[in-house]
């Protein structure tokens, strides 16, 4: 497991995951669709309940890798901060999620954490800690409409949040192989547009509808690295399986490219390029959670 001593924290910093945030952009492409008939749908609609039931039963709870990530945002927290930026990330189900950014020198730069709840955001170039709740007014009005850090973990890794799910519409993609599945989060009444691959079984893009019925977040998956098994998920003959499949080979895969784009304003984008996993990676909330050092001015976000 990565980690970083509070030797290494004495100027610590601010934060990528508001950037990924605060991300103001141009208006997706009309998607090219055709209906599709209720065999079809029904053939849709199975192949997403088993994948559904895959990663939440038998996949990975925790993500650890080495981040490149690519941003230009000009609005926000993050503000006047474009190029690339390396580090690590590390993410638990359901919403905790730490990034830390490091110099040449492997020290950190900037560091993000999050529970879900609260958040702490180290500056280490400012020497300013920001401590608050992501409920706050000030954190909600830089996050879109349903992108909750409630379940972040789920946001990083190309999966949904768990609970029910009704799905309104389905149609083909003209161009690659796939269903656009229009779903509702019954818990949120927040809405989804998902580009699914029936036969990969992954999620390859997740399109967030805001309450006005507008697109708020895109968000791509590429290059899916499969075998993010739980350990527990072992049959008698030793074989990790979920249901008759063996999964350590073909299920339970994590996207490697992730892109993030929004809708409102000009054109923003943040790129992430995963790399080097730590396999097997378990974390605890200790693990999300950081002493701050006394040399730092610590500001509460309301």
């Amino acid at each position: 497991m990565r980690g970083f001593s509070s030797r290494t924290l004495l100027d610590p910093l601010f934060l990528l995951a508001v950037s990924l945030l605060t991300l103001q952009g141009c208006g997706r492409p009309v998607l090219q669709t055709y209906p599709v008939g209720e065999q079809e749908t029904h053939l849709a609609v199975t192949a997403f309940a088993r994948y559904q039931k895959i990663y939440q039963e038998g996949c990975a709870c925790c993500l650890d890798a080495e981040v490149d990530v690519s941003a230009s945002v000009s609005a926000g927290w993050f503000s006047n901060h474009s190029g690339k930026i390396s580090g690590y990330l590390q993410a638990m189900e359901p919403g905790y999620f730490k990034f830390a950014a490091l110099n040449p020198l492997g020290q950190p730069i900037f560091i993000f954490l999050t529970n879900g709840k609260f958040f702490q955001a180290l500056n280490v170039i400012e020497g300013k800690a920001y401590i608050g709740q992501v409920d706050s007014e000030a954190f909600k009005k830089y996050a879109p409409s349903g992108f909750n850090l409630e379940f972040s973990y789920y946001w990083i890794t190309g999966r949904l949040p768990p609970g029910e799910i009704e799905i309104l519409k389905v149609s083909r993609d003209k161009v690659q192989d796939g269903y656009w599945l229009h779903v509702r989060y019954e818990k949120s009444g927040n809405e989804s547009l998902i580009f699914f691959d029936p036969h990969e079984l992954v999620v390859k893009r997740n399109i967030i509808i805001n309450e006005k019925g507008h697109d708020e977040v895109n968000v791509v998956y590429e290059d899916y690295q499969p075998g993010f098994v739980k350990k527990k998920q072992v049959e008698e003959d030793g074989a990790e399986k979920i249901g008759s499949v063996d999964s350590k080979q073909t299920l339970c895969k994590m996207p490697t490219k992730i892109s993030i784009v929004s809708y409102s304003g000009s054109e923003k984008k943040l790129d992430l390029k995963l790399f080097s996993f730590i396999p097997d990676a378990e974390f605890s909330q200790d693990d999300f959670q950081l002493e701050i050092p006394d040399n730092l001015e610590k500001l509460m976000v309301n």
